[in-house]
């Protein structure tokens, strides 16, 4: 997980402002996460994990964020026979957006 502000466009003000950490949180500890691979926004769980909670929505403008594309992700590994979130075989481009952005 990342700050959304290397990866993905704020949609509001406010998503802008956490994008930019202008909060009490550090870049090290984001409010709002951005998995690129997935294409995929969440609210962090504050439980000194990775763990978040995906959203749908931006929780100040209401703007509808793109579809997650995990199980695109898992669906297209396994026609090429990995199962293995972990497999060393997954090509280069399924770990990062570049699987779902060229097409």
């Amino acid at each position: 997980m990342t700050n959304i502000q290397e990866e993905a466009q704020a949609c509001c003000e406010m998503m802008s402002m956490q994008a930019a950490n202008l909060s009490l949180f550090t870049v090290e500890d984001p409010v709002i996460t951005y998995v690129k691979v997935f294409d995929e926004y969440g609210i962090a769980v504050k439980d000194g994990g990775t763990s978040k909670i995906r959203i749908k929505y931006c929780p100040w403008c209401g703007t509808r964020l793109p579809e997650s594309k995990k199980d695109r992700w898992y669906d297209e590994l396994e026609q090429l026979g990995i199962s293995d979130p972990d497999d060393p075989r997954i090509p280069d481009s399924y770990r990062t957006d570049l699987w779902w952005r060229k097409r």
